[in-house]
């Protein structure tokens, strides 16, 4: 039996790895989902490494009173965070699946801009975009984001550039160029609208698919109602993301904070 459980923590240490590897390798990415699930990795191999040695020690601490309160405290905490981590990743991963719905506007979210270039995940936005408009003439979109660290041009007239390049009319796209994070792309964006008579009780979403779910909790913040239009994440940068979007939903939706980047 001890056995077993050795080799499952292995081959969890592996997932984890595995699927937490990939971004780092192909565009240098680092953040926090890819943090935590790399850490996982590590713990659970070393788990599997010292597995009598850990548990030895644990029974040690669980054999005094202090020790043994430490250690439901502990277990407790770990299972609140742990449910809550997952009812989120289930509602991010319910969200990143493509809505059939139609709407007059729809809302492209900025990413990173290299310089005047949209980055790869801005770039997976703005192709979504483009096949969205096209399948609907009658729709507008609003380009919101930005002017980050290392981008020459806003987030939004990179977005308005690439599109009218590939044959989208300019009249058909508002571009919304302050907001850095995504209550600010909601909040800027129905007022710019509400400025021109425009009342938004409705919106495709193009973003992420690891971003629709706090995206479109955002815009009901607004009173919006959000479809979720996801560009596809590669499945070996999906998870670190998804994970990455457990924490900013914690930060930026039940805490209520607004100084987080995107």
């Amino acid at each position: 039996m001890k056995t077993v459980i050795k080799i499952i923590l292995i081959v969890i240490s592996a997932f984890c790895i595995l699927m937490n590897i990939g971004p780092v390798i192909t565009s240098g990415e680092k953040n926090i989902g890819i943090i935590v699930g790399l850490g996982l990795g590590g713990i659970f191999l070393i788990y599997a490494l010292l597995f009598d040695r850990i548990n030895h020690i644990i029974s040690l601490i669980w054999h005094a009173l202090p020790g043994k309160i430490l250690l439901i405290i502990s277990a407790a905490l770990i299972l609140i965070c742990v449910t809550i981590g997952t009812c989120t990743l289930a509602n991010v991963m319910r969200y990143s699946r493509q809505t059939d719905k139609h709407t007059e506007y729809i809302i492209v979210l900025g990413c990173q801009v290299n310089g005047t270039s949209p980055g790869r995940y801005l770039r997976a936005r703005i192709n979504k975009a483009y096949e969205y408009l096209c399948a609907n003439p009658e729709s507008k979109a609003i380009l919101s984001g930005g002017q980050g660290r290392g981008e020459d041009i806003s987030e939004g007239q990179c977005m308005f550039n690439s599109l009218t390049s590939m044959g989208i009319d300019g009249s058909r796209l508002l571009i919304e160029d302050k907001s850095s994070s995504t209550i600010e792309n909601f909040e800027n964006s129905v007022k710019n609208l509400e400025n021109k008579g425009v009342i938004l009780n409705e919106i495709i979403i193009v973003t992420n698919d690891f971003h629709e779910y706090r995206a479109s909790r955002v815009a009901q913040k607004n009173g919006i109602t959000a479809y979720p239009y996801p560009a596809k994440t590669p499945w070996n940068g999906y998870l670190p993301f998804a994970v990455r979007e457990v924490f900013a939903i914690g930060y930026q939706i039940y805490l209520g904070r607004n100084n987080l980047r995107n």
